[in-house]
């Protein structure tokens, strides 16, 4: 698991990562808990622009996010 230090928040996100069989990598789904992003979260961060970012206020999946995370691998695994 990975931490990103916050002056605000210490809670922990989620990271779905998704490996195939062959051993390529696609861009991961970040939950972060909260809900609306915000900037600082994003200002010194290695995040890529690829990877798939979404908000919880239980820092779990749902309907919403699951959907994207279903758009997410279709378009990095064709």
């Amino acid at each position: 698991m990975h931490f990103a230090s916050s002056t605000s928040n210490r809670e922990l996100v989620r990271v779905m990562e998704t490996v195939s069989g062959d051993g390529s990598v696609l861009p991961p789904c970040i939950i972060i808990p909260g809900t609306f992003h915000m900037e600082d979260w994003y200002l010194k961060t290695s995040i890529t622009d690829d990877s798939l970012i979404g908000v919880s206020e239980t820092s779990y999946t749902n309907d919403i996010l699951a959907m994207g995370w279903l758009d997410h691998f279709e378009k990095f695994s064709s």
